[in-house]
């Protein structure tokens, strides 16, 4: 347990240090080999990870990492877990009420057999829909913390035709799409904020000069 804890803090050691201190995060995984046979490889990895987290303060690619890691998890995971549980606990959410069906709409209304036929026909594509939206933004997490932006791109191209497709199949439907769009303008800010962190990362590694031939 001890041997398993300290190998989970050098980890967290050599990602908050980021990609300008790679040959320090090597070096450092070598001398904690060597602490861990000392049998003091949980106060060096401590020490590596406090040390860590100084630098992160006082150089601007630790405050890169600590804005996407910030992102991550204020933005992405919680906008995830709100569709994810959206979808399972019958569109709470999207459209409040009973069953996702507004008891205005249900109790009383003249079209309240339409109304819950339109929504049980609906309700596989909007939980599609939803489960998509929400595996997107922990896809594009991972993706933004793995600096893999071709798989950003892809990723946020897919949720925004997730988004824009339960707009329309809501309309169609004849349901009111008011919570749906502020899902989608949620999601038009967020990955306007990944492209600010996409092109920050751009200036601070930027892509080496192509040699010219000949």
């Amino acid at each position: 347990m001890r041997a398993a804890v300290s190998r989970a803090l050098m980890a967290m050691a050599a990602a908050c240090m980021g990609e300008g201190r790679r040959g320090w995060a090597t070096a450092m995984r070598a001398e904690f080999e060597m602490a861990e046979q000392a049998g003091d490889g949980l106060r060096f990895a401590i020490g590596c990870l406090a040390a860590a987290w100084r630098g992160m303060l006082t150089r601007e690619e630790g405050h890169f990492i600590l804005t996407s890691y910030a992102l991550v998890l204020g933005l992405m995971i919680p906008m995830a877990a709100v569709q994810i549980g959206c979808a399972l606990l019958g569109l709470p959410y999207l459209y409040p009420g009973t069953m996702g069906v507004p008891v205005a709409m249900l109790k009383g209304g003249a079209h309240e057999a339409l109304l819950r036929s339109v929504y049980l026909n609906g309700l596989p594509s909007f939980t599609f829909l939803l489960l998509v939206l929400g595996a997107g933004h922990l896809r594009l997490a991972w993706a933004m913390l793995d600096r893999d932006w071709s798989r950003v791109l892809r990723a946020a191209a897919a949720m925004l035709a997730a988004a824009l497709t339960l707009v329309l199949v809501m309309s169609a439907f004849f349901l009111d799409s008011s919570r749906a769009l502020l899902q989608g303008g949620l999601l038009a800010v967020e990955l306007a904020t990944v492209a600010v962190v996409a092109r920050w990362h751009g200036q601070l590694f930027p892509p080496p000069p192509v040699e010219q031939p000949g």
